[in-house]
């Protein structure tokens, strides 16, 4: 019966170790796609505002305005 909580403890204690050996590692931000423009930031699946123009949030504050180009009728 010892020889068992000895291994469940020892178990533990090195699951607990690699645990916090590798989970800085894991929570590290990976970073994501670079956007410039309205197109990039929808394309790459940030929030679009359903507004008059479009506007697109990224991550960051960051936000981009839909270009309209307005049709001129001859």
């Amino acid at each position: 019966m010892k020889k068992i909580i000895a291994t469940l403890l020892f178990l533990l204690a090195a699951g607990a170790v690699i645990f916090l050996i590798l989970y800085p590692k894991l929570r590290q931000a990976k970073p994501g796609p670079v956007v410039n423009n309205f197109e990039e930031c929808a394309a790459a699946g940030y929030q679009v505002l359903e507004s008059y123009p479009r506007q697109c949030s990224a991550p960051g504050g960051k936000v981009f305005v839909e270009i309209l180009i307005e049709e001129r009728r001859p």
